[in-house]
């Protein structure tokens, strides 16, 4: 059954990653990106985590420990990465009773969620997903689209979103608003992926200044 894709603000989430491999690692550098406080769990940990750990802009917390039960306190979600199949799969009970979220790495049916293919660019993020049936299709289509995104639109992107309330200030129409924000888009793709703020207020102007008449 296809997965719907919901997009969620983890920023600031407490996430726990059980495990210390390969498949941990890769977890973590993905989530990262998207601001959760991530605590690491196991007895050892791969260099790659413990680099990523003390990174400057890091909020990667690394526990040189076996897995508690009471590491689930508190954690908004749960990625199981462990090498030992008996221990994801008791994680994932124990998460199912308190109802949070998990991932079991490679499990599908032991998940309440799952991982897509992702693809980031700054504020734009794009998610593929076959339902955990074929997870080397979704490769291969991450690989088409990624190449669909033309360079610069993730910061065109958070530029546009940075002038939402410029234009919510100087209208109240929706439609006007929104016959904004399309021209923005367009004239940004138009000048390949940039549309300044100076730029947003003198069209800004000219579109009060055409409703007006």
């Amino acid at each position: 059954m296809a997965y719907f894709p919901f997009f969620v603000d983890i920023e600031g989430k407490k996430c726990l990653i059980a495990g210390g491999g390969p498949v941990a690692y890769r977890k973590a550098l993905i989530l990262k990106d998207y601001g959760p406080d991530i605590t690491v769990v196991a007895p050892q940990m791969t260099h790659e985590l413990e680099r990523l750990s003390k990174e400057k802009e890091g909020r990667v917390l690394l526990e040189h420990r076996d897995f508690k039960e009471s590491d689930l306190e508190n954690m908004d979600f749960v990625v199981a990465g462990t090498s030992d199949e008996a221990l994801n799969r008791r994680i994932s009970l124990l998460c199912r009773e308190r109802k949070i979220p998990v991932n079991v790495v490679d499990v599908q049916e032991e998940c309440s969620f799952i991982f897509p293919a992702l693809i980031k660019d700054e504020d734009i993020t794009v998610g593929i997903s076959t339902g955990g049936s074929a997870p080397t299709l979704a490769k291969y289509l991450k690989g088409i689209f990624k190449q669909a995104i033309p360079p610069g639109f993730g910061g065109l992107a958070k530029q546009l979103g940075s002038y939402r309330d410029m234009v919510k200030e100087e209208s109240d129409s929706q439609p006007v608003r929104m016959e904004i924000f399309k021209t923005m888009a367009e004239e940004g793709i138009r000048q390949g992926g940039t549309f300044t703020r100076e730029q947003a207020k003198k069209l800004i102007e000219r579109k009060l200044a055409e409703h007006e008449k």
